[in-house]
């Protein structure tokens, strides 16, 4: 706060920014393949607004419960550890292998290992294979989501308004980013660390779902 609001203040150009196009023909931005607006824009503001109830809660609580199911610190610290290289090595595969894949595609696959994630869990406890792979198939998930999270509206809504339309999904996402963390301390206190890996093993559910239910439109390709 104290350094990104004076810069906000005093330092960004208050102006708005003028293009200034040199070349002889304008370039126009490729309508969009579908409106945004309606069912498909519904289903994708709440796929996304799903899925951020996921990593914002497990953020809070994740190692807690790895701790409470019986494992010793240094062994969540340690499977903690290997969330964020999950998240990079998902990323450098998705540039360097899935370049020309849907990014719909993208998100489906990610949801789908996530949910499989939890299912491991519910199959063989937390055990710390479990846990660890747990942590892994996670950090991946997040980090091709958060790449669907920018790919999806520009492929399925074009470049045309493009900032507006990413606003207007992202208020419902930051709305449940803001509360998952308190909902899921509510439930491990009222209830139990069971409780809450199911909860946000069904939000992860229902984004799978809302993805699931989008259908590719035939004239959609991936934009790189």
């Amino acid at each position: 706060m104290l350094i990104a609001a004076p810069l906000h203040a005093f330092v960004l150009p208050r102006g708005k920014a003028r293009l200034e196009i040199h070349t002889s023909v304008a370039v126009q931005a490729p309508p969009p393949v579908l409106p945004a607006r309606g069912t498909a824009f519904a289903l994708v503001a709440a796929a996304f607004a799903a899925y951020a109830f996921v990593p914002s809660g497990l953020a809070a609580h994740m190692l807690a419960i790895f701790g409470r199911f019986g494992l010793d610190a240094a062994t969540v610290v340690a499977i903690g550890a290997l969330f964020g290289p999950a998240q990079v090595a998902a990323r450098i595969c998705e540039l360097l292998f899935a370049r020309g894949i849907h990014p719909l595609l993208i998100a489906r696959f990610a949801l789908a290992m996530l949910l499989a994630a939890f299912a491991l869990i519910a199959l063989f406890g937390l055990t710390v294979a479990a846990a660890a792979s747990f942590a892994v198939m996670f950090g991946m998930a997040n980090g091709l989501l958060t790449i669907a999270r920018g790919a999806v509206p520009l492929a399925l809504f074009g470049a045309a308004g493009y900032g507006h339309i990413v606003g207007r999904i992202g208020a419902p996402y930051l709305a449940m980013q803001a509360i998952a963390p308190f909902v899921l301390a509510f439930i491990a206190e009222r209830a139990s660390d069971a409780a809450v890996l199911a909860l946000t093993a069904a939000f992860a559910a229902i984004s799978f779902i809302g993805f699931a239910a989008m259908r590719r439109p035939k004239n959609s390709t991936r934009m790189n």
